[in-house]
């Protein structure tokens, strides 16, 4: 005899391999890179970049829901409701067990928020693993530089501006472009490799660390520091506003700090970053 297909046993096993895949991806997101380093260096764990974990852990994370809500209210609602009835009834005649629960939640949730022991513990180690993938040379230059075209890209220091220079070295290094307008994460795409690989021929040679002078730097505008630093400035406030700086050319660098709320040696380091490559 034929046995009937079972949508409980279906379901069962359902929940457990979204619950499985949910683990696995979920702790795979909890140490990946950053998101500007995976997609820069196109890290992959098991063969997936870090969108696509995310996209798996999302889509298993609704088939779950999706799954639970059949078993708990269609396969099996009435026992559901029936020991939903009974653990409440049996919860209110146990206020310390009930509350000892909700307070645990609680604790839980306000604890994360406020960054509390050990909470904040197991979120800065996640963190820290993170970074451990992100190494100095294969930083971008600025974030998701990947999502640049080779136009936005030309305004960066020390690219010199013009696009199309920046197209013909690509192609002298073996590199297929079709336009001006072309992301580097699509250029990577089109020629099978990725966005940091891109950027070698493009990347400013180094100059070496250039620091700025210690005495009346406050006074001196924005203007007046990128043509001691010879770039345009332009490309200077370009690359502090992606820092969330914003300045004006005439403006002096004490009161861009002011106006930004940093302190003087933070946009000076900044400045400092900027002009040295």
């Amino acid at each position: 005899m034929k046995k009937s297909f079972s949508w409980r046993i279906f379901i069962s096993f359902g929940l457990l391999l979204s619950f499985l895949m949910l683990l696995v991806s979920g702790v795979i997101l909890y140490i990946s890179p950053p998101g500007r380093v995976a997609n820069w260096t196109d890290w992959r764990m098991l063969g997936l970049t870090k969108t696509g974990w995310e996209n798996q852990h999302a889509i298993f994370g609704f088939a779950f829901a999706l799954l639970s809500i059949f078993h708990l209210f269609v396969i099996n609602w009435k026992a559901f409701f029936s020991y939903l009835k009974t653990r409440t009834s049996a919860g209110l005649k146990s206020p310390l067990e009930l509350s000892g629960s909700v307070l645990l939640a609680l604790l839980f949730g306000i604890g994360t928020y406020f960054s509390l022991q050990p909470f904040s513990a197991i979120v800065d180690f996640g963190n820290s693993v993170s970074a451990s993938w992100e190494k100095r040379e294969m930083q971008p230059p600025v974030p998701h530089a990947e999502t640049m075209t080779l136009v936005e890209l030309a305004l960066q220091p020390g690219l010199g501006g013009d696009a199309e220079i920046l197209k013909e070295k690509l192609e002298k290094a073996g590199f297929m472009v079709d336009s001006v307008q072309q992301t580097l994460e699509e250029i990577a795409l089109k020629n099978h490799t990725t966005a940091e690989k891109v950027y070698v021929p493009l990347a400013p040679e180094k100059s070496g660390a250039r620091k700025l002078p210690a005495e009346g730097l406050g006074r001196k505008t924005l203007q007046e520091v990128a043509d001691d630093a010879g770039i345009s400035v332009s490309s200077l406030q370009l690359a502090l506003k992606q820092k969330g700086v914003e300045a004006e050319p005439d403006m002096n660098l004490k009161s861009i700090a002011e106006k930004n709320g940093i302190e003087m040696n933070a946009l000076r380091q900044m400045l400092e970053t900027m002009i040295s490559r």
